[in-house]
């Protein structure tokens, strides 16, 4: 597991939605965290304060993709 999902707001916001594309994401990014955009931000300049909106691919998430549950 990632070690920043405490502060993390991607993972505060979504890993508990139901969505399997939420679910895939949440188990792609945050089990290992290495290919994660945010992860490595964290890495570089801190815990600073990301956007959720932010996905771990560095996009953002449209507000189709955000109504998904």
């Amino acid at each position: 597991m990632c070690k920043y999902v405490n502060s993390c707001s991607f993972y505060q916001e979504f890993a508990s939605r139901e969505s399997f594309v939420w679910k895939a994401m949440v188990k792609n990014y945050c089990d290992d965290g290495c290919e994660c955009v945010r992860h490595r931000t964290y890495e570089v300049e801190g815990t600073k304060d990301l956007p959720a909106t932010l996905l771990p691919s560095g996009s953002h998430a449209s507000k189709v993709f955000l109504a998904l549950s």
